[in-house]
Formats: C-alpha cells, sequence, structure tokens
C-alpha cells in the first residue's frame, strides 16, 4: 500500500492509498489545500478541524449542484417532446461543457503548484 504526504493550509497529512493511486490523491489534495487558502484568505485564519469541514462542505457543495443540474437535465429530457427534449439536449451539452471548463481550470490550477 502507498503513501502520500499531502499539504492542506500548511498541515500536512500521509494518506495511505492503493498503489497507482499516488498521483490522484495529490492532486485531490492539491485542489484541497487551494479551496482551504481561500477560505483562509476570505474569512482570515480559522482552527484546522473547522477548516477542513468547511473544505469538505464547500467540496460537497460543488457535488450536489453538479448531481441537481444533472438530475434536473435528465428529468427535462424524459418528459420532454420534439422541441423541449431538443433544448434540454442542448443544456446537457452546455451542462456538460461548463463541467469540463471547470475541470480543465481546477486542473490548471493544480499545474501551476
Amino acid at each position: 500500500m502507498a503513501q502520500v504526504t499531502l499539504t492542506i493550509a500548511g498541515h500536512q497529512y500521509t494518506i495511505s492509498c492503493d498503489d497507482g493511486q499516488e498521483a490522484q490523491i495529490s492532486r485531490l489534495g492539491r485542489y484541497l489545500d487551494q479551496r482551504g487558502r481561500e477560505l483562509i484568505a476570505a474569512i482570515g485564519p480559522i482552527q484546522e478541524n473547522l477548516l477542513l469541514a468547511m473544505i469538505g462542505l464547500l467540496v460537497a457543495d460543488e457535488l450536489a449542484e453538479t448531481y441537481g443540474e444533472l438530475e434536473q437535465l435528465r428529468a427535462d429530457l424524459d418528459t420532454g417532446g420534439g422541441e423541449a427534449k431538443a433544448e434540454a439536449e442542448a443544456r446537457v451539452v452546455d451542462a456538460i461543457d461548463a463541467i469540463s471548463a471547470r475541470i480543465e481550470s481546477i486542473a490548471e490550477r493544480l499545474r501551476a503548484h
């Protein structure tokens, strides 16, 4: 089993992971670090455990928002006919493009570090 040491908002954490997952865990850790630094910049110094909880909530909110968008798009596709279905499909494409752009932005920020 491999181990990766992450630095999140100045604190180090050693994480065990499956062999071959080190790069992915490191990328995720850098994303969490970025979110932590953004929080500290916005609200000032904060206790480590509260910071980690807030980072988790931010990431969970991003994920929930994305799931909600996808569910709405699926519902629109299921109930729409003709023109409504075409609009829903266009919104799916737009949502995928937006998610892709977010992922690329995150990847760029990770590459910069």
